[in-house]
């Protein structure tokens, strides 16, 4: 498959990321300290989070994280943010909050509110009340990006009240644009997305427009009435090769997207229950790998099957432990925003 590239890396700017696997220069990673059970309308729970814990997050939200959850999760952090820094990344880090005291969520999440497309760093429209001042955290951060050449910019924020849906086949209408960043991922000149419960139609042609046509926005078609990120759904992890969740998303669909002449590997699992409560993921949580580059991915050490897998397929997995941190909401790739990579913008498809 030949790949063309149309446009040179930005030197100048601090941000520059085109793709989930060209080599990893600077990523943020996020903080468990000050992590919040989120406070949702019930028809979100009953949308986004396993059923076996809806009724816990109805009695709970707005309750501070257990601390030995938060306290383990911070530890699995550090160690991420250790062995990144050890490869030569170098590794930032958002401020801790107390998230309980603002009615909001978490800090340990930086993909899902900030989406970086080339020198481009925005600010998402979340859906949920939670979620609205999160990005409060990387403030200082975004501020040092901006001034260093990177265009920063906030998505016209979501009013959670206006955009809550009462019926239909997603807990978010059409009347404002909502998206969380990490329904995208970027495979160069092409961003790959979902509609899901946290985003819309509307969110979905903004970033169309903002974007404008340096870049083509494409809705995968997933068969997911959960839908919430799509990290556990596709993860492309180097030109030509992307991980596939099966029960979630069709051949037929993948023959139509961007990723139609790829070679799938079709992830194992998804990963059994453990002794760490797993309130917010499903077991496709296994899926969601960062990759350092186009070799290297990280991916939890309870994962061996998956591990496996990717050696089979060339990849060298890096283990690391991170389920005290599925238990807030995420994992790996979720976990760290990779703000530089050594890249282009290229065509891939």
């Amino acid at each position: 498959m030949l790949y063309s590239r149309t446009q040179s890396s930005d030197e100048t700017s601090p941000v520059n990321s085109y793709t989930e696997w060209d080599p990893l220069e600077e990523v943020i990673v996020g903080v468990a300290t000050g992590s919040a059970i989120p406070r949702e309308s019930e028809r979100m729970i009953r949308a986004t989070m396993p059923e076996e814990w809806q009724d816990m997050f109805l009695a709970n939200g707005g309750s501070p994280f257990p601390a030995e959850i938060v306290d383990a999760a911070q530890e699995e952090l550090d160690r991420l943010a250790d062995e990144l820094s050890g490869m030569g990344v170098t590794v930032r880090r958002p401020d801790a909050v107390d998230w309980a005291g603002r009615g909001g969520y978490t800090s340990a999440m930086p993909r899902d509110c900030l989406l970086v497309v080339g020198s481009r760093i925005i600010e998402a429209p979340m859906a949920w009340r939670s979620r609205q001042e999160e990005t409060t955290a990387y403030r200082a951060l975004l501020a040092e990006y901006g001034a260093g050449g990177a265009v920063w910019v906030s998505a016209p924020q979501s009013d959670p009240d206006r955009v809550a849906a009462d019926s239909g086949p997603w807990a978010v209408n059409e009347s404002a644009p909502a998206f969380d960043a990490a329904d995208f991922v970027r495979v160069g000149r092409d961003i790959v997305g979902q509609l899901s419960n946290v985003t819309n139609r509307a969110g979905v042609r903004w970033l169309r427009d903002y974007l404008g046509s340096d870049f083509t926005v494409t809705l995968l078609d997933v068969d997911d009435p959960h839908a919430m990120h799509i990290d556990a759904t596709v993860l492309p992890l180097r030109p030509g090769v992307v991980l596939v969740n099966p029960t979630r998303v069709s051949e037929r669909a993948l023959a139509r997207s961007p990723f139609a002449r790829w070679d799938k590997i079709v992830a194992e699992g998804p990963r059994p229950a453990g002794a760490v409560p797993r309130c917010m993921t499903s077991g496709w949580i296994n899926m969601n790998v960062l990759s350092v580059d186009e070799e290297r991915v990280i991916v939890d050490s309870c994962d061996v099957g998956l591990a496996r897998q990717l050696e089979r397929h060339g990849f060298q997995p890096i283990p690391l432990p991170f389920q005290h941190l599925n238990a807030i909401g995420g994992s790996f790739h979720c976990a760290a925003l990779d703000v530089r990579r050594r890249g282009t913008r290229e065509s891939y498809v």
